[in-house]
C-alpha cells in the first residue's frame, strides 16, 4: 500500500535544556529500578532453591544459615528503593 500525501509525518526535535534534565533524571530513575529488580530476582532465585531445599527434607537450620549469607543483598536493596 502506499502512503497518500495526508499522512503527517513526524520530525524529531532537538531536545531543549529543560527536556534534557528531565531526560537525565529519568534515565537514573531507570537505572536504580532497574538495579532494584535486578536484585529482587537474585533473591527470589535464592529463596525459591531454599525452599527447594526444605521440602526436599534438609534441616531448616542449614536453609537458615545459608539464606543469611545473603543479608547483604536485601540490605542492597532495601538501600536502593530508599534512593528512588
Amino acid at each position: 500500500m502506499k502512503r497518500t500525501a495526508s499522512v503527517a509525518t513526524t520530525h524529531r526535535r532537538t531536545i531543549d535544556e529543560l527536556d534534557s534534565d528531565l531526560l537525565a533524571t529519568l534515565e537514573e530513575r531507570d537505572k536504580r529500578l532497574y538495579a532494584i529488580l535486578s536484585k529482587t530476582i537474585r533473591y527470589r532465585s535464592i529463596l525459591t532453591d531454599e525452599i527447594k531445599r526444605l521440602r526436599a527434607g534438609s534441616a531448616p537450620e542449614v536453609v537458615r544459615a545459608l539464606i543469611g549469607q545473603w543479608v547483604y543483598l536485601r540490605r542492597e536493596i532495601k538501600r536502593l528503593s530508599q534512593d528512588l
